[in-house]
């Protein structure tokens, strides 16, 4: 079993129905194991000692129309070790549950509210969740994946994990489309948030244009290498 000591938040923006997640660790690669996301469906987080399979059971409940709590009690019940789980969850009209089992690691918390939940273990503070969670909410103004690294931020500020965090991933999508429009991961380093922020500065200007050239490349800009014209 791989121990995941995490921190993380899913999320849901009012405003677009864009769905999204940020995860941080102390193991390497958080972002291949923790959040999982279906476009127009919702958002699964599975940490703890992380089983990922889990996920793909909830991202199907809710895929039938089930509501957030629906997923997170049919993953609960699909597996043998639900006391070391533990599960967040975020549907497509911003319903939300957390679950977590009583081996959870060390100080742990966990919050949902409509549009957000958030969940921890091995925290510096238990209540790490639930002001990662309070900040989304007020952050209405930004854009999803800010929202996100803004919430995430908080969490560190406030002494994130007890070990030293490596890595990071932050997820986000759009409705209108089945792939990614933000799918950004440090895999291992010794400042992962700062790299984050760093990676998006870059990527976050190019985003749409990444999307445009998915969906109609005769309208997309300039490519911006050597001999596009």
């Amino acid at each position: 079993m791989k121990m995941t000591n995490t921190f993380s938040v899913a999320g849901r923006c009012e405003a677009t129905g864009a769905l999204g997640a940020i995860v941080t660790s102390s193991s390497p690669a958080v972002g291949a194991r923790c959040p999982w996301i279906r476009s127009n469906v919702g958002v699964i987080l599975t940490q703890n000692v992380t089983d990922p399979r889990l996920a793909d059971i909830g991202l199907a409940v809710l895929e039938k129309g089930y509501d957030a709590p629906s997923a997170i009690r049919t993953m609960v019940a699909a597996t043998d070790f639900s006391m070391f789980r533990q599960l967040a969850a975020v549907d497509n009209t911003g319903g939300s549950a957390v679950f977590t089992g009583e081996k959870a690691l060390g100080i742990h918390g966990e919050y949902h509210a409509v549009n957000v939940a958030c969940i921890g273990n091995l925290l510096a503070d238990p209540n790490i969740p639930k002001a990662m969670g309070a900040h989304f909410t007020k952050q209405e103004q930004l854009s999803l994946p800010e929202r996100l690294i803004s919430s995430i931020e908080l969490g560190f500020q406030m002494g994130g994990e007890l070990d030293q965090e490596h890595s990071i991933a932050l997820i986000v999508y759009h409705p209108d489309t089945p792939f990614a429009f933000v799918d950004l991961r440090v895999d291992y380093s010794d400042n992962p948030l700062a790299d984050l922020k760093k990676l998006w500065s870059i990527y976050g200007p190019q985003a749409k244009d990444y999307k445009i050239r998915a969906i109609d490349p005769e309208q997309a800009p300039s490519y911006g290498v050597k001999g596009n014209e």
